[in-house]
């Protein structure tokens, strides 16, 4: 009778127990994938975070909370994509010196922009539980998902709103990235920040100008010979007899975009402008445009990234200069 009691104990105890201790095990082989060295530059100081925790702070900093649940999910993807891309650039060796030694750094205009928890529900005021839930849920119901192109993840850039259409990197870049093409960008025109105006006098455009274009020529046209993209952003364009690119034109002057349509009359110009960012990638509006409309997140990413995958995968170990 003992004999059958304690193999009846033994099978339990081999049904039961055995998979749990087989499943932590290999849980905590991939401990050190679940945390990642953040740059917290307005701190001065590096945090090693949660993943999770580090993306609900990029989505939160990036997106609004009202945005579609759709919508939200594709801006975590697309940050998880961002952040695994630098992962993978740090296991190899390459660490911009702006991280001060982390994997990614807190400074939007190097990386990703990104808000505490604590700061953004002070933003929010009322609702601010239910808004951080609701970017968690957008986290956790992508978690792991990645974009892919020839199984390797991509540079996921985005911006808040393109002019219609979004722009190809090698036009706003100089680099030829497959899977950042023009596209055409549904719904744009219903973000706040789709048009906007800038008048200046002709006296303050020639000297904004020559600040940043020491041999600027005014003897002759203020503007002219202006090329565009497919998209219609400026490629290049004449100020004061030079020839600048666009993204410098649009850096010089401070404009929302470089899609932009110039006039000038009695001595002053007028700069009317068409979109929010640099226009490559996802458009954050028009990924909401597309939510409300009944798209799943998948078909959102897919048509902002063209012939990328979406895959579910672990951070880059270390020691492994490879994804799990």
């Amino acid at each position: 009778m003992k004999r059958i009691l304690l193999v009846i104990v033994a099978v339990i105890f081999a049904t039961l127990f055995i998979p749990f201790i087989i499943v932590s095990l290999l849980s905590g082989t991939n401990e050190t994938a679940e945390t990642v060295s953040v740059y917290i530059k307005s701190e001065d100081r590096v945090e090693e975070m949660e993943i999770d925790e580090y993306l609900t702070c990029v989505v939160a900093a990036e997106m609004p909370a009202d945005f579609e649940n759709e919508a939200l999910k594709a801006q975590a993807v697309a940050a998880r994509t961002y952040l695994y891309s630098h992962i993978e650039a740090a296991e190899n060796g390459n660490i911009p010196e702006e991280h001060n030694g982390a994997v990614i750094c807190t400074d939007s205009t190097h990386c990703q922009a990104y808000i505490s928890e604590e700061e953004r529900k002070k933003s929010w005021g009322g609702g601010a539980d239910s808004n951080w839930k609701k970017i968690e849920k957008a986290v956790d119901g992508t978690k792991n998902q990645i974009m892919t192109y020839n199984s390797e993840p991509i540079s996921a850039v985005f911006h808040s709103t393109s002019s219609g259409r979004t722009e190809r990197a090698a036009d706003v870049w100089g680099e030829d990235i497959p899977y950042l093409q023009s596209v055409e960008s549904e719904g744009d025109l219903y973000s706040p920040k789709y048009i906007s105006e800038v008048h200046i006098s002709v006296d303050d455009f020639k000297r904004i100008i020559s600040e940043k274009v020491p041999d600027a020529d005014w003897s002759g046209e203020l503007f002219g010979n202006i090329s565009r993209s497919e998209a219609g952003g400026i490629l290049t364009i004449d100020v004061g007899n030079r020839t600048i690119k666009g993204t410098e034109f649009r850096s010089i002057l401070g404009l929302n975009s470089s899609n932009v349509e110039i006039s000038e009359r009695d001595g002053e110009i007028t700069m009317s402008v068409k979109g929010y960012g640099h226009g490559v990638g996802m458009s954050q509006y028009g990924a909401n445009y597309l939510a409300s409309q009944g798209e799943g997140y998948e078909e959102i990413l897919k048509t902002y990234y063209t012939g990328v995958e979406i895959e579910t995968r672990l951070k880059c170990t270390k020691n492994k200069k490879k994804f799990v």
